[in-house]
């Protein structure tokens, strides 16, 4: 670098500190004075220096000629009317230099007034401030750019959909959002490794660019969760049909180290238009198709619809409010009988939870099977069934009402603690209840999980051991139901409903509904079937050999209070079939 000197000039001391200070000034700082009407009249070299102009380009010209387009006007006549009031103005202003490139320089600039206070001219003093807003630049780029992939972070996109919105405000145009989860992800991960998936990740990235076009918004929103905003060229009523070419393209196989793996997905969109007071209001609705893509199994395009925002904003109100349902003793048990067709009589009596809901009446568990999974609240509602139900049948025991079993569900949450056969017990001992008179009921979802799997079969093992009747409900419909039967100490089999619907008509039903009775019946197991509701369904499931059934043709579900009229009712439709020509029973137990 060239030294530089500042030359203290031999002359009057008050003349000589005012040059010197000049002289300080113009090394290091970029000068340039203008008259009233903001014509160019002095400049200094660390002017011309920056700007790429000769002092004989500047002067007579305005500071319109390093306009750099970057600024509205609404910025420059604002800052006019500060100085021309007689203020000095304060900021970073962005020209551009002769060769075309861009520099920014914080400005300050002071207005020069004569004796008689009116202003005769402008000063501007300026510090090159370039490195520090790219430096920003590059800062605020990489904050809002995902670190893997080609691609904006959740940050950039939200970013991102907020311009395109302001966009659309003003043009009444449309966009088309696609929010892209992938399936067998994780998969991915834990055979091949992360650096795998990070190739997956990254070529997924690119296809979704290509499908989009260069113009689109790409962002990864975490984890395999992607979306994109991108115009729609093609009409509305084929944007299924194009997002199903995108779903074949992230499909194709991704080679890396002579290894090929797939990944397919699971795509929700939605419209943006002006009616939305805010992106994330777009982004719930895409949300909410995506859900409803996965809950289709995957590999499946959902348009969300107003209709679906409904339904979930009902289900995040019972979800919240069920949380002070038990507080309020808003839940209540009601019993179903489960009638022997061996002996004629009812032998069980299954406990359903109900929801006396203070705006939309009596609710079933179907209306809200999530919060099941919740562990706090799941595990207080399993412990409110559990007290209510050996509570109601040593009640019964007691009086002689009802002398026979009760059967109650269980949830994941219930075997989140080591401490359930305990809880049972010492209800039952409360209760004065027998052991044997309570059938706990499972499902194929309380194994869903290695670890979990392990800890529920020890808790399965430890109830039957203390005498608890374990029945598998909904046989038929897990994946693993059969392998069950061999590994748990069951004592009954429920067939699902799914397959008693249509066993009149479906042969293939019947045919899997008569192989099941026939595979409890060898295995010493009894088997009840579950949702009967006709006589026909009755005369079929007791021609198979079928223990006991379950379903409205026998009784509703009832409050505790009625079940003695409801267990003489479901007796009276058995006695009434059985006096029909075909009411033969067999052998069985239940």
């Amino acid at each position: 670098m060239k030294e530089q000197s500042v030359r203290i000039p031999d002359s009057d001391p008050v003349e000589q500190n005012i040059r010197f200070l000049w002289s300080a000034i113009d090394e290091v700082l970029i000068v340039a004075i203008t008259d009233i009407n903001g014509v160019i009249t002095h400049v200094n070299e660390r002017f011309c220096q920056i700007s790429g102009y000769t002092k004989h380009e500047l002067l007579g010209h305005t500071h319109r000629i390093l306009n750099s387009g970057y600024h509205s006007q609404t910025f420059f006549r604002n800052l006019y009317a500060t100085i021309s009031s007689g203020k000095i103005w304060r900021g970073k202003i962005c020209n551009r230099a002769k060769d075309g490139s861009l520099y920014w320089v914080a400005t300050t600039i002071i207005p020069r007034k004569d004796e008689r206070g009116k202003i005769v001219s402008y000063i501007a003093y300026r510090f090159d401030v370039t490195p520090l807003i790219e430096a920003r630049n590059r800062m605020k780029h990489l904050a809002r750019q995902d670190p893997l992939v080609d691609a904006l972070n959740r940050i950039g996109f939200s970013e991102g959909l907020s311009d395109t919105l302001e966009k659309i405000m003003l043009s009444d145009d449309t966009r088309l959002m696609v929010r892209i989860d992938l399936d067998g992800f994780k998969e991915v991960n834990d055979i091949y490794g992360h650096d795998a998936g990070d190739i997956v990740l990254i070529e997924v990235a690119l296809r979704l660019r290509s499908f989009a076009g260069p113009d689109a918004i790409v962002g990864r929103l975490g984890g395999d969760e992607f979306a994109i905003i991108m115009d729609h060229p093609f009409p509305l009523t084929s944007v299924d049909h194009h997002l199903e070419h995108l779903l074949r393209h992230l499909e194709a196989p991704v080679t890396f180290e002579e290894t090929c793996v797939s990944v397919s997905a699971s795509i929700g969109y939605t419209i943006l238009d002006a009616t939305a007071a805010s992106g994330q209001t777009f982004l719930k609705d895409a949300d909410i198709a995506l859900l409803q893509a996965k809950q289709r199994g995957g590999q499946s395009v959902v348009a969300f619809t107003p209709a679906m925002g409904t339904k979930v904003k009902n289900h995040q109100l019972l979800m919240s409010q069920i949380h002070l349902a038990v507080e309020r003793g808003e839940l209540e048990m009601y019993y179903q009988p489960l009638i022997n067709l061996s002996v004629g009589q009812v032998t069980a009596c299954e406990a359903l939870l109900r929801w006396h809901h203070p705006e939309l009446g009596l609710l079933t568990p179907a209306s809200f099977p999530e919060i099941f999974g919740d562990f706090r609240t799941g595990l207080a509602i399993g412990r409110f069934v559990r007290q209510s139900v050996i509570r109601d049948l040593g009640a019964w025991i007691r009086t002689g009402e009802y002398n026979g079993k009760v059967t109650l569900n269980v949830s994941m949450a219930d075997f989140g603690t080591d401490g359930l056969t305990q809880e049972f017990c010492d209800l039952t001992a409360t209760a004065g209840v027998p052991r044997e008179k309570v059938q706990i009921e499972i499902t194929e979802t309380i194994f869903l999980g290695a670890t979990r799997s392990d800890r529920v079969r020890r808790e399965i093992f430890r109830l039957a051991r203390h005498g608890f009747k374990i029945a598998f409900d909904d046989f038929g419909t897990g994946y693993a139901a059969i392998s069950h039967l061999r590994e748990l100490p069951l004592t009954h089999i429920k067939i699902d409903r799914s397959f008693i619907a249509n066993i009149g008509q479906n042969t293939r039903d019947l045919k899997i509904t008569s192989g099941l009775i026939r595979l409890a019946r060898s295995i010493d197991m009894a088997i009840i079937a579950e949702g009967v509701e006709t006589v026909d369904q009755l005369r079929i499931l007791n021609d198979l050999g079928c223990t006991a059934c379950q379903g409205y043709l026998f009784a509703t579900p009832v409050p505790v209070t009625a079940v003695p009229d409801a267990v003489k009712h479901a007796c009276m439709i058995l006695n009434d079939f059985r006096k029909s020509a075909h009411g033969s029973f067999p052998s069985g137990s239940a």
